[in-house]
């Protein structure tokens, strides 16, 4: 008869990578603004990518500043628009892959979002970063927009411009 002495399985390992993955984690803030034209309410999107994607204006946080300061410095900042947050939007996190040297580098992000109102401005694209800055009808941003995790975003902010819209018609 023939016994084993342990139970165990063997696990399998890993061959190690020619190119190990390191991580790295980024948070960010920015914001859904919104401005009512003539009666119709348009979001501020920025085009990305040579003008092949369009997302919500965001960007990392600076050291010392809250989510909120970076929501309005980023906005200003990608799009030339002065807006004020008036609510908190939650937050998104994806993962991304990007080459540090040839090093592969997986990149965890985590957004804050900020529902924004419109102050002043015009859209002026920051062209180190931004290749435009429009505004569009909401439904058209809807479209627009390149990732779903977004369109989610855009729609929670605006449910919430409908509820400050019944609070107080005013603003």
């Amino acid at each position: 008869m023939h016994f084993t002495t342990s139970s165990r399985r063997r696990r399998k390992t890993k061959k190690p990578s020619a190119h190990p993955t390191t991580k790295r984690r980024v948070v960010s803030a920015g914001g859904v603004v919104l401005r009512s034209n003539e009666g119709a309410l348009e979001a501020l999107l920025i085009a990305i990518k040579e003008g092949r994607m369009w997302s919500l204006p965001k960007g990392q946080v600076e050291q010392g500043e809250r989510y909120p300061q970076t929501a309005v410095r980023e906005v200003r900042e990608e799009t030339g628009i002065e807006a004020r947050v008036l609510a908190p939007l939650g937050s998104i996190r994806y993962h991304f892959t990007v080459k540090d040297d040839a090093t592969p580098v997986t990149v965890t992000k985590e957004v804050h979002h900020f529902l924004m109102k419109y102050v002043s401005g015009q859209p002026r694209p920051q062209k180190e970063e931004v290749d435009d800055a429009a505004w569009f009808p909401v439904s058209e941003a809807l479209t627009r927009l390149s990732h779903q995790n977004e369109r989610d975003v855009l729609l929670k902010a605006l449910a919430r411009w409908e509820i400050g819209a019944k609070v107080s018609p005013a603003s």
